[in-house]
């Protein structure tokens, strides 16, 4: 069957993945790639070869290509020609393949876990990292094992577990990279339906690098008054909140950015449609970790949930920052506590 995705034009057949829902993520990541300017890039997990097409055509990137599926490996061949293009396909196995030479762009899109390309992939990148994952149980707290034996992170199910989710495959890469001396910066990365999203650039510096771990840390949060606090690994941990509930401990966790304002700024501009809503959405919300549920704080305090808008201009007015997260319809970022947050729902 022959596709027509963005500009590139695909045939897709059985035994090889192709996921139309995942078209959205590919418009995304189109738009992101046409801000790093054309540069090699290895699409290390192919299969049809969908998003490393798309980059060569509308990101002017030279790609490489490789899968470990043999039917995978004559299908990109195939939709190579169908592309008029010449590019490097590899059949190997991807980790295998990244430990033996460097790119400057490497493309993690497994069906399921990133995390047993992410060592390689740390090492063998010179510049660029882009990673998904669609193992959210793991990520968001459901599956607490699982989350601990792929990324070596604590966590519980939240009212905010698609950001703990996020932060938790951020830190995974931040601390791998540092054994290889690279210091990570998040240019843009979000969480949708049934996957998370993460686009990362490095610089090299042993110095840099020992300087991550002020980004890197651990949330306390509480579940009887939704009270969150969080400290770097350096910093001294927390037992119990100021309402004396103990506090459950998740991580280590990104603490850091997850987007870099002024690469967002750029890539808003070659956006449009859906995908320039979600990056507008991403820009305009603060730069504080773990948003608050309004649903949340309704269903604890027996309230009608009130208008977001209203709380966010009521905690500006108090001197907070305060913005809607991406994360969710129902939810807004402050730097304010949980307390107060409770008492202007109290006045409403």
């Amino acid at each position: 069957m022959l596709v027509q995705e963005g500009k590139a034009k695909i045939y897709v057949k059985n035994g090889v993945f192709y996921n139309p829902r995942m078209q959205f993520c590919r418009d995304a990541d189109i738009a992101v790639f046409s801000c790093m300017g054309g540069h090699e890039y290895l699409d290390a997990l192919a299969a049809t070869g969908i998003r490393g097409l798309r980059a060569c055509i509308e990101a002017d990137f030279t790609a490489f290509f490789n899968d470990a599926n043999p039917k995978a490996v004559a299908l990109i061949e195939k939709n190579l020609k169908l592309n008029n293009l010449e590019c490097k396909v590899f059949r190997r196995d991807a980790a295998s393949l990244m430990r033996e030479r460097s790119f400057e762009h490497i493309d993690i899109d497994p069906f399921g876990s990133p995390a047993e390309f992410i060592d390689a992939a740390c090492s063998s990148t010179k510049r660029y990292l882009s990673v998904t994952a669609t193992d959210t149980a793991a990520l968001c707290g459901s599956a607490t094992v699982s989350g601990l034996r792929k990324y070596s992170s604590y966590a519980e199910k939240t009212e905010f577990y698609p950001e703990v989710g996020i932060r938790m495959l951020a830190g995974k890469i931040a601390g791998e990279a540092t054994k290889y001396d690279k210091a990570m910066e998040v240019l843009v990365s979000w969480a949708k339906e049934h996957y998370y999203r993460i686009h990362v650039t490095f610089r090299r510096s042993p110095k840099r690098a020992g300087g991550i771990y002020d980004k890197l840390g651990y949330l306390y949060y509480c579940r009887k008054c939704m009270r969150r606090e969080w400290r770097a690994m350096d910093g001294c941990s927390v037992e119990r909140c100021r309402c004396g509930e103990r506090y459950t401990m998740m991580g280590p966790l990104w603490l850091g950015e997850l987007k870099s304002r002024n690469f967002l700024e750029k890539v808003i501009g070659k956006s449009e449609g859906k995908v320039k809503n979600m990056f507008t959405r991403i820009a305009g919300e603060i730069d504080v970790p773990f948003y608050y549920d309004i649903h949340a704080f309704a269903k604890k305090m027996s309230i009608s949930s009130p208008s977001i808008n209203r709380i966010i201009e009521e905690l500006r007015a108090m001197g907070y920052s305060a913005s809607r997260t991406a994360f969710s319809g129902t939810g807004f970022k402050t730097d304010a506590d949980s307390s107060e947050i409770v008492s202007i729902l109290r006045t409403l």
